[in-house]
């Protein structure tokens, strides 16, 4: 029996999630952070906007050469639970001084904080990449892949919810009325909690590939061979635009519920039912991989947030039910794709290996998650300039009737073509459908065992 024929166990797939919990905690905090530099630090915004921008500078490079480091790396462990044995302390320390405030002043608290925030994200990568670089490593058959990503993003989904609303609280619920000290109690139980779910991830996980012997080739070359890849060029372009298009009713939800909607505080439900609407989205993709091929999926799933969204031009202050309805349709369809997003990184370093004989997984799931962040980027972009071209007004309770309209759009046409971008580019653009990758996995088994026996 070859590895690509092995079954992973419910239990292997289900640690497999766990490892999401300390990067997702790290994001889902990350929407307090400016509040507490700001409000409790006393730094500036002016101050915070730039450590941001600096902090995305610095990853553009640190990533690259993370990935290159799990690619080249040889142990006993593997090539990617390594990172996850020695680098989740250093992550839980950063999460805990970057939520502190430290018995400094002036210029030194500065440094402090530039300083953890830095150490804060390049630990982060240091998880997250060879977290990610490392579900092809332990499912070899890309069907396989698929089940272990989707437990992984079920799980990753409740995490998200959770931490998202459970960090407000606990910082409450821990402060003793010292705004300071809630924040770090609450880090420290964060990092506590993720520190132990990762070291169960590496516990309980194990890497079935592995990695072909040789010299290593240079960044020049890894970028090469990843250029070259069509399925790689679509991957990018898809995974760019799909983090902007979840971005953006999150970002102007906000603003949507207030001056469109007029109700605020349905801020917290609309949230709360999309994320259950992707954890549904989840399920009900497994079952529709099982029967179909799953880049046909994904285009559907893409093609139906389409539609959906686009009849959020239909929803208003008098159809509050049709609105929720939407919401939970189109979560529905974006939690579809959500594991097959994350599968085909592995169908993509296969491909590469088959071409190249080279496996450079970890430098592609760098690529890919510096995508992630373009695409992040570009819906904070997007929101800033529909606001500013409409003559959004900041604070005012009425709103001329151009920027309700753009607060309308962000919520439905704008993403609703984003939705069809990445219909088009995975249906034309992306060449790996369920025919190709059984033969790309016949081939794959066949050179590996092949190599295993020399």
């Amino acid at each position: 029996m070859t590895t690509s024929r092995l079954r992973i166990p419910f239990h292997e797939k289900l640690a497999f999630g766990l490892g999401n919990f300390m990067p997702t905690a790290v994001t889902a905090t990350g929407g307090m952070a400016m509040y507490f530099y700001t409000d409790v630090a006393g730094l500036s915004a002016a101050f915070i906007g730039a450590l941001l921008l600096l902090v995305r500078v610095v990853d553009a490079f640190w990533d690259i050469w993370v990935g290159r480091r799990v690619d080249a790396t040889r142990s006993r462990h593997g090539q990617a639970r390594p990172y996850l044995l020695w680098f989740a302390p250093v992550l839980a320390v950063a999460m805990v001084a970057s939520f502190s405030v430290p018995p400094l002043q002036g210029a030194a608290r500065t440094v402090y904080y530039v300083l953890a925030y830095i150490t804060l994200w390049c630990a982060y990568s240091l998880i997250m990449i060879p977290f990610q670089a490392m579900l092809p490593m332990v499912a070899p058959d890309p069907d396989e892949r698929l089940r272990v990503a989707g437990v992984g993003s079920f799980v990753q989904f409740i995490f998200v919810v959770g931490c998202a609303a459970g960090f407000p609280m606990l910082k409450d619920a821990l402060s003793g009325g010292v705004p300071a000290q809630g924040f770090q109690r609450a880090a420290t139980l964060f990092a506590a909690v993720g520190l132990a779910m990762t070291w169960l991830c590496f516990a309980f996980v194990r890497e079935r590939v592995p990695p072909i012997n040789g010299p290593r080739m240079d960044l020049k070359t890894d970028m090469r061979a990843l250029v070259s890849s069509r399925a790689w060029r679509a991957g990018v372009l898809a995974q760019c635009a799909l983090a902007a298009l979840i971005g953006l009713p999150l970002a102007s939800g906000v603003y949507y519920f207030a001056v469109v909607i007029g109700q605020p505080q349905l801020v917290g439900p609309f949230m709360g039912l999309g994320g259950i609407g992707l954890v549904l989205g989840v399920v009900l993709s497994d079952q529709l991989t099982r029967r179909i091929c799953k880049k046909r999926v994904y285009v559907g799933s893409m093609i139906g947030s389409a539609l959906v969204l686009s009849c959020m031009l239909a929803g208003g202050p008098d159809r509050l039910p049709l609105v929720f309805t939407l919401t939970f349709l189109a979560n529905i369809c974006l939690g579809v794709s959500a594991p097959i997003s994350y599968s085909i990184n592995g169908d993509i370093a296969d491909d590469i290996e088959r071409r190249e004989g080279q496996r450079v997984v970890g430098t592609l799931v760098a690529t890919i998650n510096f995508s992630n962040k373009v695409g992040a980027g570009l819906c904070s972009a997007i929101v800033g300039l529909v606001l500013s071209a409409t003559a959004y007004q900041a604070g005012a309770a009425q709103q001329p009737a151009v920027a309700l309209q753009g607060v309308i759009a962000l919520m439905s046409v704008i993403p609703a073509l984003m939705a069809l971008g990445v219909a088009a580019v995975m249906g034309w653009g992306y060449p790996l459908g369920r025919t190709q990758l059984q033969q790309l996995n016949t081939d794959l088994s066949q050179r590996r065992a092949a190599a295993a026996t020399a």
